[in-house]
């Protein structure tokens, strides 16, 4: 697998996770994986897969860390958010129902994001796109 061009541990907290977001989110832009008008549809994927990290993998546990490594694959970018939690299986992960609050952060990320998959070896969300056209 290729190095990638971002990579951050954070503690478990919403205001680290925020920081590393907006950082995440200006490497995407920098390295041209995304352009201004798609910022708003990545940051949100990228912003469930890190609260579900903290909130879920980690209790909010600021003991534990987050870490998200953003790479070049060549023709498609992918995003991996690692927690030290239980791990989960995201292929059982619903649509909630319409009056159920939260809850839609995996089925987001999967209609924006063109792979999903959980690796339960690295309690790791991995996540891939491919650049758009210009």
């Amino acid at each position: 697998m290729s190095t990638p061009f971002f990579r951050e541990e954070f503690p478990s907290t919403f205001e680290a996770m925020t920081e590393t977001l907006d950082r995440a989110v200006a490497a995407l832009l920098r390295e041209g994986w995304i352009q201004t008008a798609d910022e708003p549809c990545t940051r949100l994927c990228l912003e469930e897969a890190l609260v579900n990290a903290v909130r879920h993998g980690n209790d909010n546990d600021a003991e534990r860390s987050v870490t998200i490594s953003l790479t070049d694959c060549g023709e498609s970018c992918t995003i991996r958010v690692s927690d030290e939690g239980d791990g989960f299986s995201v292929d059982e992960v619903a649509f909630p129902e319409l009056e159920q609050m939260g809850g839609r952060g995996i089925c987001l990320i999967r209609h924006f994001m063109e792979e999903v998959a959980f690796d339960s070896s690295a309690n790791c969300l991995e996540m891939s796109f491919r650049r758009k056209a210009m």
